[in-house]
């Protein structure tokens, strides 16, 4: 929770100006917090120049410009990242794996009460692969396997995802595993009445994305996690999800067992500009 030093407020009220929930308030020349309706967003630590707000005590520290990357960085960083579906079977140190799942705190959010479940066990990731598994056979054999199926798709003009998913499925089903041996997945479990949840899950999964690409962990935004976990009650159970809980995110991590070489330059996003 946000947490005031009234001994080193002065006053000023720069975070009563920049709190968007309107619960900070100057009383008696200090600030106050009507925690009914903080949503410990935490701008106001951010912003209060004498660092008279903190974190359950814990002092913020000042932004070091120096240390912040250069565009070419960040566009080695941005071209660089691809997803990985193919990892060696190294697990990964359970601290290394910590430290990448909390940078997903400092990503925007609508939803501040999020957990994370990381299932980092060899034995659990087998379950889940078989869970997953329960669906996809019972799909390939009857959405895709008859011929039939496929021509009518194509005649009756299904979408473009439901023909290009074959060749995954397929493979799947040859294998007999959806999973190339990650080494931790990641799910972002939250309240399914919270609006926005689900986008505010991508964030958090982006900044972990990154944050693992740097520390050498390959990564994958998973998303049959929720379509299908969500959906399985071995799943919801191996999990420890409640009534109200609701898989938002989820994603693959791992050592990678395959090294890209290039960038893919020339892609550019389409733009429509609108106005004058």
């Amino acid at each position: 929770m946000i947490v005031i030093d009234r001994e080193q407020c002065t006053g000023c009220g720069s975070c009563v100006k920049i709190c968007h929930e309107s619960c900070l308030s100057l009383s008696d020349g200090v600030a106050s917090i009507d925690y009914d309706y903080c949503s410990t967003c935490s701008q106001c630590v951010a912003i209060c120049p004498e660092r008279a707000l903190s974190w359950d005590n814990v002092p913020p520290a000042a932004f070091d410009a120096a240390r912040l990357p250069s565009p070419e960085q960040l566009d080695e960083l941005f071209k660089q990242r691809r997803s990985i579906r193919l990892y060696k079977k190294d697990r990964i140190d359970r601290a290394l794996l910590e430290e990448i799942v909390n940078y997903g705190i400092y990503a925007p959010t609508h939803n501040y009460s999020f957990r994370v479940i990381v299932v980092d066990k060899e034995e659990g990731i087998q379950t889940l692969d078989r869970i997953l598994m329960r669906f996809i056979s019972p799909l390939y054999n009857i959405a895709y396997r008859p011929k039939i199926v496929g021509t009518l798709a194509k005649l009756i003009g299904f979408s473009e995802e439901y023909l290009l998913n074959k060749p995954k499925v397929e493979n799947a089903v040859k294998r007999g595993s959806a999973f190339r041996h990650p080494a931790a997945i990641v799910f972002i479990v939250g309240d399914k009445r919270i609006a926005l949840s689900v986008d505010s899950a991508q964030y958090y999964l982006a900044n972990m994305t990154f944050y693992a690409q740097v520390k050498g962990i390959a990564s994958c935004l998973w998303g049959n996690g929720p379509i299908f976990m969500d959906k399985s009650r071995a799943a919801r159970r191996l999990l420890g999800l409640q009534k109200h809980d609701r898989i938002f995110g989820s994603l693959l991590l791992g050592y990678p067992a395959v090294r890209f070489k290039n960038k893919v330059e020339g892609r550019t996003m389409p733009i429509q500009w609108l106005g004058g």
